[in-house]
């Protein structure tokens, strides 16, 4: 796919990204209402909690409601803020999940008439739907996206309620409660993450085929790769493949850890380069990636120890020298060009 912003061709292709590690807040009562001449409440969570790398902060006393409505009539609406904060060392692409609980009320029910919006202070990133439309897109293996938390950031998110002015009394005497979960959204398996392949005089020597030296066979190209799972994963045996098909197999019996790094290289020299400590996990193939990487075009194929294509990226032209080409969201994929920015300066390791 073509990004008309630049002359860059990236793409990637990896196996179905799926929800990894639903972070369970509390089990919240998203909404209750009562349509007896209004709505009665809305929300009834704990207090804040910390899962993992996120801090959720509802921003109410434990045991009290989110929301608290009274009386409400259609054309009403609420907005509570909720807070998501990251205290991880890579970034995190947030979503949401909400579940019918209970409720009162045959058809039509209640949450057909609800819409549900969200928004990030600067732009809607859900909605309006109804919160029926809310539960089915809910189901979804990934949940809602929500959008990305830097590392040591936070994101005010707006959730809001509408009882829409074409609401009748229908409703009355009605009800509905909802369990919310937030989460990341991750790969289920070892992704691409960073590869330096134009390389500038600071950091080495490029391909020989780029620098049109092929006598020399030093090369200090790099690639990233990250563990996005909850499990330790043996990389002996796995390869990478470029446009050229020369497999660049790896022999060790190389660990990546659960939510791991490890920079991968012809050689160690390449690390006198760049300020990695000694504690980061690196790996010398022994040659260099393929025939070297492309500055004008070229592809990476990661595939595991039976052959099986496990993830892919590629670019065109249009990467300035000393710069590399990094995900956005580490283990996050949707094989568009969005996932992917130019990095300067290169961040290996991190």
């Amino acid at each position: 796919m073509y990004d008309g912003n630049s002359s860059m061709l990236l793409y990637t292709t990896t196996m179905k990204t799926r929800m990894l590690r639903i972070i369970m807040i509390f089990t919240i009562v998203l909404g209750v209402f009562y349509l007896n001449g209004g709505l009665d409440r809305l929300v009834n969570p704990q207090t804040v909690k910390a899962f993992g790398d996120l801090l959720v902060d509802f921003h109410v006393p434990a045991g009290k409601p989110i929301f608290t409505v009274t009386n409400m009539k259609p054309g009403d609406s609420q907005t509570r803020p909720i807070d998501v904060s990251n205290s991880g060392t890579v970034a995190r692409y947030i979503s949401t999940k909400g579940f019918r609980n209970t409720g009162i009320g045959n058809i039509p029910k209640i949450e057909s008439a609800l819409k549900v919006e969200i928004n990030d202070g600067s732009s809607t990133v859900y909605g309006p739907k109804s919160m029926e439309e809310f539960f089915i897109a809910s189901a979804d293996l990934n949940g809602i996206p929500l959008g990305i938390v830097t590392v040591g950031g936070h994101k005010t998110y707006n959730f809001t309620v509408n009882f829409p002015t074409s609401a009748d009394n229908n409703f009355q005497a009605k009800s509905v409660t909802v369990d919310l979960t937030f989460g990341v959204i991750s790969g289920d398996n070892v992704v691409i993450n960073e590869v330096f392949y134009t390389v500038d005089s600071k950091h080495g020597l490029d391909s020989p085929k780029d620098r049109n030296d092929r006598k020399s066979g030093q090369n200090n190209e790099w690639l990233e790769l990250y563990n996005p799972t909850e499990r330790d994963i043996s990389l002996k045996n796995w390869s990478l493949v470029d446009n050229s098909g020369i497999q660049s197999k790896i022999n060790a019996n190389k660990i990546l850890k659960a939510g791991g790094f490890l920079l991968v290289s012809k050689d160690a020299s390449t690390w006198k380069y760049w300020d990695i400590k000694p504690a980061k996990d690196t790996l010398e193939l022994g040659n260099q990636l393929g025939d070297g990487l492309d500055n004008t075009g070229d592809q990476l194929i990661l595939k595991n120890a039976t052959g099986v294509e496990v993830d892919r990226m590629g670019w065109g032209t249009g990467m300035a020298t000393g710069h590399s080409t990094e995900r956005l969201t580490p283990g996050f994929d949707t094989n568009k060009t969005s996932d992917w920015i130019d990095r300067f300066p290169p961040t290996p390791a991190s």
